[in-house]
């Protein structure tokens, strides 16, 4: 029953978190697009610093841009809020229901020296709170732009490195991602909005000449901008062990989510008029590098061991499978906490393990990514010779 429950909370939350970050992002992408599209007003219009008209739905739109409002506070103001919100807290929902509720097996890294559940659980508040402390600290004290961007992608970069030794390679990911993403909602409920608040006062009692209109909220907003695309990145990497699963994972991380900054930039540079196709090459070229770097040693390592396929005792297979493997991915599981197969995968028969040979590649012979944590103590010959059965074109007999 608590494993079914757990199922629901994750699909529930999952869709929940989807729905909002859609939201959030598409409403992010379209403000800042239409920020970057706006041009002088011809002829000028008082209190106006940039026009857009644009054409949408069978209608014309014109859009205006009041740096210090109109002259009064309008009575309907559209506030965008709730989206952040609401997408960080079902996201910090379903960390809790897969990864902490379901420590042992998706949040410790697994061997000799890896941390317990509870100490990764608290390894894992505390990286969420401390990344941050550490990111406000940082904008406030650092004051040219350029610096600060740099240190916080350095700092980014070695938060994933130490997160791949303290959990798994999935949930180091997810751990790089929501701590960008707490900033990014952080941003937005700590500097952004009493920012806009303070402006709102300052219109209202007549002082809004003399008010600076938020630089530091216009900064936080340019840090949000560039870090969607990582935060993107990571909520899907969970989807391709290949990176993840990967030694030098964490580089693979680094190089794709620099890849999403260069086209995010590219973007930015088209909507304010001067496109630059030079930074989509950028993407590219990250994006290829991550490839090349990412590619299974493992595989390699463990086939190259590989003399004749013909070789290949199907029967020791088929125990290295039944031990390590089908207690978990079994109709009637044996393993404490699992009460169905994960994710339906079923490998309690030679047959059914064959027609899955690839996945099996996929999670145990080119990554190290199953069993998670190394549960079922799985060894490196065994998986060289599940390497050698797949090789042999992984008879069932």
């Amino acid at each position: 029953m608590e494993s079914y429950i757990a199922e629901w909370l994750n699909l529930a939350l999952r869709w929940l978190h989807v729905i909002t970050a859609i939201t959030w992002v598409g409403s992010s992408f379209y403000f800042n697009r239409i920020d970057r599209s706006f041009r002088p007003p011809v002829p000028p219009v008082d209190r106006v610093s940039g026009q857009l008209w644009s054409i949408h739905g069978g209608s014309i739109y014109n859009y205006s841009r009041y740096p210090l409002g109109p002259g009064y506070v309008p009575e309907r103001l559209k506030w965008s809020k709730w989206e952040s919100l609401s997408t960080w807290v079902s996201g910090a929902g379903l960390l809790a229901v897969v990864y902490w509720w379901g420590a042992s097996i998706n949040l410790v890294a697994g061997g000799a020296d890896s941390l317990g559940p509870a100490a990764a659980i608290l390894a894992s508040i505390a990286s969420i709170i401390g990344g941050w402390v550490v990111y406000d600290v940082l904008c406030r004290v650092i004051a040219s732009d350029k610096v600060l961007s740099l240190v916080i992608a350095v700092l980014i970069s070695v938060a994933i490195w130490g997160f791949t030794h303290l959990f798994s390679g999935k949930a180091a990911y997810l751990h790089a991602g929501i701590v960008m993403a707490t900033i990014m909602a952080g941003n937005v409920w700590f500097v952004i909005l009493p920012g806009q608040k303070k402006m709102l006062e300052a219109m209202r009692d007549g002082t809004i000449d003399k008010f600076d209109v938020g630089a530091d909220a216009k900064r936080r907003n340019y840090h949000n901008n560039y870090l969607t695309l990582p935060v993107v990145f990571a909520m899907i990497a969970g989807h391709f062990p290949m990176t993840y699963g990967h030694p030098y994972g964490w580089q693979g991380f680094i190089l794709i989510s620099g890849a999403g900054v260069a086209i995010r930039h590219f973007f930015n540079t088209m909507h304010a008029g001067d496109a630059q196709p030079r930074w989509i090459a950028a993407g590219i070229a990250l994006g290829v590098a991550a490839m090349v770097l990412l590619a299974p040693p493992g595989l390699l390592d463990r086939q190259g061991t590989i003399s004749r396929p013909g070789n290949v005792d199907v029967s020791k297979v088929a125990a290295v499978l039944q031990t390590r493997c089908a207690v978990c991915h079994a109709q009637k599981p044996t393993m404490e906490g699992f009460t169905e197969a994960p994710k339906g995968f079923v490998l309690d028969s030679m047959e059914k393990a064959a027609r899955n040979a690839q996945k099996i590649q996929q999670m145990a012979v080119a990554t190290d990514v199953m069993p998670p944590a190394n549960l079922t103590g799985i060894t490196e010959d065994e998986r060289k010779l599940l390497a050698q059965w797949i090789a042999a074109g992984a008879p069932a007999k």
